[in-house]
């Protein structure tokens, strides 16, 4: 099941390539852990906290609130729109 959405990033992307993010309108957490590509992954480290972004998120794991970044589109910053 893919989700896409737009989502906050409220935890900027670890050691560990984990990102936090907040779902809008819903305010739902999602962890993302896992990027279907070196470009996703990119992208979404270089996006700041506050930042807006439209993803496609699909599950990485069956019992944990951990998901993949399947695609990754503009995002609303607060220096502009950035990606």
């Amino acid at each position: 099941m893919a989700k896409s959405n737009a989502y906050t990033v409220i935890s900027e992307q670890n050691d560990h390539d984990c990102t936090t993010v907040r779902a809008h309108p819903r305010n739902e957490t999602y962890h993302i852990v896992d990027y279907a590509d070196d470009d996703a992954r990119e992208r979404v480290a270089d996006l700041p906290v506050g930042s807006v972004v439209r993803l496609e998120l699909s599950r990485a794991g069956r019992r944990s609130n951990v998901w993949r970044a399947e695609s990754v589109r503009t995002a609303q910053t607060d220096g502009g729109t950035s990606l």
